[in-house]
């Protein structure tokens, strides 16, 4: 049992375990609905499309034909491609059938696992803590959904975690290499970090998914300069000093990984576009550039003005579509999106784009406490969960366009990042004595060592609420996959009306 022991405190093994209970969720029972769902019906058609398959076999009636011919697409020309082409690929492996449109984002939802808890596991450095975030993130039940269909949101969320993740690479990267911190020694400022310039080719694809991928973007520039900030903080200086370091050094490398290498990227996705509408990229690149401009002013004129009229009637501005739902709602799980309902008399059966609710719930805490922690204790692991959320949800309240909950999918991997850097906090946790006039640790009159409980009170509420958040995405198992279940069993599933 010694050798078990100790294989299952490697962290490969943790990561391993993650990824095939997620791929195991993301893949069972996958070909139900066995229709298209939700905006399926859009993105399905236009991987078919981009793959070269026929009208009859994309399922494209009269009007999506004529749509074809003029964009390329059906009804999402207004999304880059490169999500698209993901999706294609599984339609081009498997055909036109349910399996074949979901297979993509079946994929890049184990990814997004894997990735996750490497993730963890390089930002933690704790075995046990990389074991329950691979659980957390396998088990979610808005990622465990958007896995298993085939739309856009989980290829962007894949891009996203592989960037941050590169990005923390980086930051490792670069500090193997800092010299010893003697209050004069040259910070090293290298323009080519490896890792750096691989994160930024993984924006620039995050933001050929959805051009909210440039959020998460905007939140790596934030935790790169923030780093390069601490980095040359050196002795007495100001942080007003060490940022203005930071910005004369670094400037020009950031500007090559995070700003020119996406937007070479992000490009480089549509040559098959130009290539398609006959635009010789090489021969007449003004040209191409000229229409490759045009279109874009047409997906940002539907996503500002198009959009509008969807968004609600009347004076009050109701809703037109049923699951519209604000960001402040999207993390405790205020209106989640149905994808799927079939009533069949006295069974049922539902996929509803469900966050976990014991996740979601303790984010709601989690999320401060990273910020203080981040604050206070000058924790930069509570910053890298803080700032990927906030830069990709922060801008979704100054956007008017029509919004639903999923959009929340990109943020879940650090929302669960800081759930479980709270957990692990709590289970550390001791009770300290301390001088009431100083404030300072007190010293135990007997032994003349420092007053510090070796006890952690905390420790068994962290582990049952581990047990009971597991249990409780296991719960929920029926109506994030289609289950046909009693109309009595779908009660204590479905808590509240909004979630229906």
């Amino acid at each position: 049992m010694t050798w078990l022991v100790r294989l299952a405190g490697r962290p490969v093994v943790a990561i391993v375990l993650a990824t095939a209970l997620g791929a195991f969720v993301r893949s069972v029972h996958l070909d139900h609905p066995g229709t298209l769902v939700f905006d399926e019906l859009y993105y399905a058609k236009a991987g078919c499309i981009l793959v070269g398959l026929d009208d009859r076999t994309c399922r494209l009636d009269e009007t999506e034909r004529t749509f074809r011919e003029q964009r390329w697409d059906v009804g999402s020309y207004v999304h880059p491609d490169l999500g698209k082409w993901q999706i294609g690929l599984g339609v081009r492996a498997f055909g036109m059938t349910p399996f074949g449109w979901r297979i993509a984002s079946a994929v890049a939802g184990t990814l997004v696992v894997l990735v996750g808890t490497l993730m963890a596991w390089i930002v933690l450095r704790n075995v046990v803590w990389t074991y329950v975030f691979g659980a957390f993130l396998a088990l979610e039940g808005l990622n465990v959904v958007m896995s298993r269909m085939g739309l856009l949101d989980v290829h962007l969320e894949l891009w996203v975690v592989v960037g941050f993740t590169c990005l923390v690479l980086d930051r490792g990267w670069i500090d193997r290499r800092r010299p010893p911190d003697d209050g004069t020694a040259r910070i090293a400022s290298p323009l080519w970090r490896p890792w750096r310039f691989a994160a930024g080719a993984a924006f620039g694809a995050a933001a050929a998914v959805k051009w909210s991928g440039v959020f998460a973007l905007a939140g790596a520039l934030v935790l790169a300069y923030g780093w390069e900030t601490t980095r040359r903080r050196r002795g007495d200086a100001s942080r007003g000093v060490a940022f203005g370091r930071a910005v004369a050094r670094e400037s020009l490398g950031v500007a090559l990984a995070l700003v020119a290498v996406p937007l070479v990227v992000y490009v480089a996705t549509w040559l098959p576009w130009l290539h398609h509408f006959g635009h010789d990229v090489v021969g007449d690149p003004r040209a191409a550039a000229a229409a490759l401009l045009r279109e874009h002013g047409d997906m940002w004129r539907y996503h500002a003005e198009g959009l509008q009229e969807f968004e609600g009637r009347g004076a009050e501005r109701t809703p037109t579509h049923p699951y519209y739902s604000r960001p402040w709602r999207w993390p405790i799980l205020g209106r989640p999106v149905v994808f799927h309902f079939e009533d069949r008399g006295p069974r049922l059966e539902e996929v509803v784009a469900l966050g976990s609710p014991a996740i979601a719930w303790a984010s709601v805490v989690a999320v401060p406490y990273a910020a203080v922690a981040w604050r206070r204790l000058r924790d930069w692991r509570a910053g890298f969960a803080l700032v990927p959320f906030l830069a990709q949800w922060l801008p979704w309240f100054a956007v008017r366009r029509p919004q639903f909950s999923f959009y929340l999918l990109p943020m879940t991997p650090f929302l669960v990042l800081a759930v479980v850097y709270l957990l692990w906090r709590l289970s550390e946790a001791r009770l300290v004595v301390r001088d009431r006039e100083t404030g300072a640790v007190a010293v135990h009159p007997e032994t003349g060592e420092p007053a510090v409980s070796k006890a952690r009170p905390y420790l068994p509420f962290v582990v049952a609420y581990v047990v009971v958040a597991i249990a409780l995405a296991i719960w929920f198992w029926p109506v994030l996959s289609a289950v046909e279940i009693s109309d009595e069993r779908w009660r204590t599933i479905v808590w509240f009306r909004a979630w229906n």
